[in-house]
């Protein structure tokens, strides 16, 4: 497979939970190999840890720390808003995919039932993507 080198510049902060921060740079746990990239130049901008908040106008959201697609898997929680980002950790009637280097059925299965669950019922959740 052709490598492809890779750069980020579309101007925006990279943020990154501290327990994924390796896989910006590690190609044995980002897999870039595995899709033909190779080279990435990307570092973080601010890392991040579970309850941190970030702010967007009027808008606060909390970082929820999921780790079992990776072990630095994040939701982004607005209670204002009442809605979650889930990212990878939650798919369109699934969860997310757990045979990644750092992934882990037993850490996403405790992240969902102890930290997604216990959320308010009418949370609005937006998933990563659509199963697969």
């Amino acid at each position: 497979m052709e490598q492809k080198n890779f750069e980020i510049k579309c101007g925006g902060n990279v943020l990154v939970h501290c327990d994924d921060a390796e896989g910006l740079y590690n190609e044995e746990i980002s897999l870039t190999y595995y899709i033909g990239m190779k080279n990435i130049k990307m570092k973080a901008d601010s890392r991040l840890n579970d309850e941190d908040k970030i702010h967007i106008g009027n808008l606060e959201f909390q970082i929820i720390h999921t780790p079992g697609h990776t072990k630095g898997s994040i939701c982004i929680y607005c209670s204002k808003e009442k809605l979650l980002f889930s990212g990878d950790t939650l798919f369109r009637g699934t969860w997310g995919r757990t045979d990644l280097p750092t992934g882990s059925f037993e850490e996403i299965m405790n992240s969902i039932t102890n930290k997604l669950m216990v959320l308010p019922e009418d949370t609005i959740i937006y998933p990563g993507h659509r199963k697969v």
